[in-house]
């Protein structure tokens, strides 16, 4: 499995799932919403509400006070509308339709001083699960040549349509469902597959 510039086979990708599920129980609950992919993109998809601000500080977003008050004046009810809420990267290439809405939408989130990629990513993931990747230093790492805006949105796409990714996520997903009713990294079968690549991204990085 290729994932940005490092490299896992199945076997420790589940061992490294596991671990995470067992340590960030909290995270996948308020902030996934697993088990069941509950509240995708939040109880209004199309703006940012007090709600979703909380459910990002669980992922360690840090917001700053004058973050909470610009993202909630933000208007970008056009560019949400533009992006439905199951909308998948895999279905993104760049230059289609669906590409060019997820970079207005992310652009509509930059330019705030102190509001950086890391947060920003967190907050759309939240609202776009399928489509927006999370982001945080160990990400970046994974992700080095092409770590924010339109290039990661891109080289992620890249790894997911991957074909031997491809079936890699699929034999992942078949191994997480098998796992025992007692194990943490079960719910993680409900997860989007971005959202699994984002768990192993991150701890390739910080392996590093």
């Amino acid at each position: 499995m290729n994932i940005g510039s490092r490299k896992i086979v199945v076997d420790e990708a589940i061992a490294q799932l596991r671990l995470y599920a067992e340590t960030n129980g909290a995270v996948l609950k308020y902030y996934d919403g697993l088990p069941g992919m509950t509240n995708v993109g939040g109880s209004d998809p199309d703006r940012v509400t007090l709600e979703d601000l909380a459910r990002t500080m669980l992922i360690g977003s840090d917001l700053r006070p004058l973050d909470i008050v610009w993202l909630l004046e933000v208007d970008a009810d056009k560019e949400f509308a533009a992006v439905p809420v199951d909308a998948r990267l895999e279905d993104a290439a760049p230059g289609t339709p669906l590409f060019e809405a997820a970079t207005e939408l992310d652009e509509k989130f930059s330019g705030h001083r102190g509001f950086g990629h890391a947060k920003k990513a967190k907050l759309l993931h939240l609202k776009r699960p399928y489509l927006f990747p999370t982001s945080d230093s160990f990400i970046r790492m994974t992700y080095s040549e092409a770590s924010a805006g339109p290039d990661f949105l891109a080289a992620v796409h890249r790894d997911l349509v991957n074909p031997a990714n491809v079936r890699d996520f699929k034999l992942l997903q078949v191994r997480l469902i098998a796992e025992p009713p007692t194990s943490a990294a079960r719910v993680l079968a409900e997860a989007p597959t971005l959202r699994l690549l984002d768990i192993l991204a991150s701890l390739l990085g910080e392996a590093k």
